[in-house]
């Protein structure tokens, strides 16, 4: 195993079918997109795969810069026939976006020539990788373990211009309007709210929710609309009966679907969750609430704005210490979600011209 550093040109170069790996989770997933714009525009006559799980698959689907996508269930004995099917077609270098053993084992059991990973890589996927990347610089973005890399690589990065991509079809988009239209909602001119996580530490409590919902219509004028996956129906019910007026809650549309209509808000406000990703790629205001990791990733988008406060135990990550208090959520305010979304869309500010 060698380790490779930044030259004059990308160690890509010359090579002619590239496989990049980024299995899961959906936001990181989301954040990695960039990767396949900034291979392609560096080196455009490369064929570029692409290994996704099956839940994150729809985040790379319709992505033109990607040429094959090749999906994994996450099931150990699908592992042979996933190499199979990459081993066949030939690649001859991978770079691995994820840096853990389950993505790294993918590039080796294909048998790729070349396996470039993070110096950083973790549980060992090190060691089966031929090329150890260290990574110099950190981009102040959303993409910027990826961007990094790539840079790492020889590859010209524009923060500007490699955005994440999450491709949505006019159809994704019809769903949305038809969901507005159900709920006398118009475009831009409503909130979504996402409380939902995979993790209790990223929580934000849960009466605060309808608490905010009731502030943005009263002091803003901007109704909001509740939005997660199926899993999160008991907690969408529980939040939109606590509201003064019962709120919209959407909890059956696709990944995409709902995509279309978070491109459609105003505003989102979430914790560190995949919403938050989808709406800085889409364009949409955010207000990103954060306790156990770190905001910095998001500090410079222009349309997010980042809510957190420092305690000596923050960012915790998986491993909290406070018993399951969560001082770090408790401590950012309904007021303080309000006046980020005020000087983020300046609401206040349209109804006074208004007025």
């Amino acid at each position: 195993m060698t380790d490779a550093h930044q030259s004059g040109s990308s160690v890509l170069a010359g090579y002619q079918r590239i496989l990049l790996i980024r299995l899961s989770a959906l936001g990181d997933t989301l954040a990695a997109t960039p990767a396949a714009q900034v291979v392609k525009e560096a080196l455009p006559n490369v064929h570029l795969g692409w290994v996704v799980s099956t839940a994150a698959f729809p985040i790379v689907e319709g992505n033109p810069h990607i040429d094959d996508i090749y999906i994994w269930d996450g099931r150990l004995r699908t592992l042979p026939q996933l190499a199979g099917l990459i081993r066949r077609d030939g690649y001859e270098v991978s770079v691995d976006l994820q840096g853990l053993l389950k993505s790294s084992v993918i590039a080796w059991l294909a048998k790729i020539p070349r396996r470039i990973s993070f110096a950083n890589s973790r549980e060992g996927s090190r060691f089966f990788a031929t090329d150890c990347i260290p990574v110099k610089i950190r981009y102040p973005s959303g993409a910027s373990r990826t961007l990094s890399l790539l840079a790492a690589l020889g590859l010209p990065v524009s923060l500007e211009r490699h955005r994440m991509l999450l491709p949505l079809s006019d159809r994704h988009r019809q769903v949305a309007l038809e969901q507005l239209n159900r709920w006398n909602l118009t475009p831009k001119s409503f909130a979504v709210l996402a409380p939902a996580t995979t993790r209790p530490q990223k929580h934000w409590p849960v009466e605060r929710w309808s608490q905010l919902a009731d502030g943005l219509r009263q002091r803003l004028g901007l109704p909001s609309l509740l939005l997660g996956s199926p899993s999160d129906r008991a907690l969408l019910e529980v939040i939109s009966s606590s509201a003064r007026t019962p709120i919209p809650h959407l909890w059956h549309l696709s990944l995409k679907e709902a995509g279309a209509l978070i491109e459609q808000a105003l505003v989102l406000i979430g914790p560190d969750s995949f919403p938050i990703h989808a709406a800085n790629a889409l364009g949409t205001y955010t207000v990103a609430l954060f306790g156990s990791t770190s905001g910095d990733r998001f500090r410079s988008e222009p349309a997010v704005r980042v809510l957190e406060h420092p305690l000596p135990c923050r960012p915790c990550g998986r491993r909290p210490t406070c018993g399951g208090a969560f001082p770090c959520m408790r401590l950012i305010t309904v007021e303080e979600v309000i006046g980020a979304v005020d000087s983020l869309t300046q609401l206040s500010y349209r109804k006074w011209l208004s007025s």
